[in-house]
């Protein structure tokens, strides 16, 4: 009876040792993994992502810059092979009733940036909003690691009016924010206003000034200032880079009594361009052209039958 109660005890030890030799060996393996997950991690190169927001005549855009550091600077991602997921609020799968969820997918281009146009839906969606988070989301890429970064925005909007009387013409913008049930002026924003040109914007009115208790700021248009061909100017509101609003834009087109200059039609001279020059200098170079190359041509066969001759008499 002894002997079969040590044996059992040894029976008990060898399984419960083995039991704990499996239970070590898998420890081990795990943690072998996760330390070449880790490694493996850490040979992908970091971003960093910047969001911004523009709402331009009601229209909703959010762009997406994504930047490595490279010999201690930042340089725009151009090489990622993974798209950049934009999301509203939430993390999640598009939720067509509220618009919540994912909105696109799209890559970087060479500049590393992306621009998401937002849907014509968007508005209507999430109509009762009036704070929107953004999220960007780059998905694991082969040579990037993940990243994410997001937004808040809050719901603005500019108007611009235009007052044309008597000779001094003044362009008004007001800046206003939701808060609580309806739009109210905001104070001591900086605005800028604008003159749409054919490719940038010309400045109007005194750098850096703010609105005042009405959310307004106005300043005179210049008098000298082109218009457009039908007789407008676009006038431009707009609040840039706010950190609460993001980039805020209105346009409002008006007419204009100062038409764009029309150079007339230039003749037949000298120092017209080549479609204008004078017909007896198109006739005249055109001969000497002529010339010089048949004379080239005529060289030419002039050899060919020296040669010729020359094959004969041998």
């Amino acid at each position: 009876m002894k002997n079969y109660l040590t044996f059992q005890m040894r029976i008990s030890s060898l399984f419960y040792s083995a039991l704990s030799l499996l239970f070590i060996g898998v420890f081990v393996l795990m943690s072998n993994n996760v330390m070449a997950q880790d490694k493996k991690d850490t040979t992908k190169m970091s971003i960093s992502m910047n969001v911004s927001y523009k709402i331009s005549d009601g229209i909703k855009h959010v762009k997406v810059q994504a930047t490595r550091k490279e010999n201690k600077k930042n340089v725009s991602v151009d090489n990622a092979t993974s798209p950049v997921s934009l999301y509203l609020n939430e993390v999640k799968a598009t939720d067509p009733s509220t618009g919540d969820g994912l909105i696109s997918k799209l890559f970087l281009n060479e500049e590393g940036e992306v621009t998401f146009d937002l849907p014509a839906n968007f508005n209507s969606l999430t109509s009762g909003l009036h704070e929107y988070t953004f999220i960007a989301r780059m998905e694991a890429d082969p040579i990037y690691q993940e990243a994410e970064e997001q937004i808040t925005i809050a719901d603005a909007k500019i108007t611009v009016e235009y007052s044309g009387k008597d000779s001094i013409k003044t362009a008004t913008a007001t800046l206003m924010e939701w808060k609580d049930s309806a739009y109210v002026p905001v104070r001591d924003a900086e605005l800028k206003l604008f003159i749409k040109r054919t490719f940038s914007l010309y400045p109007i009115g005194e750098e850096g000034i703010t609105s005042d208790s009405l959310g307004q700021i106005t300043s005179e248009l210049p008098l000298d200032i082109p218009g457009e061909a039908d007789g407008t100017i676009i006038i431009v509101g707009s609040v840039i880079d706010h950190e609460t609003y993001g980039t805020v834009e209105t346009t409002n087109k008006v007419k204009w009594a100062v038409l764009p200059k029309v150079n007339a039609d230039m003749g037949r001279t000298l120092w017209s361009t080549g479609k204008n020059a004078p017909v007896p200098l198109i006739i005249a170079s055109c001969t000497i052209i002529a010339i010089i190359w048949g004379t080239i041509i005529y060289l030419i066969l002039q050899l060919f039958k020296i040669r010729k001759i020359g094959k004969q008499k041998v």
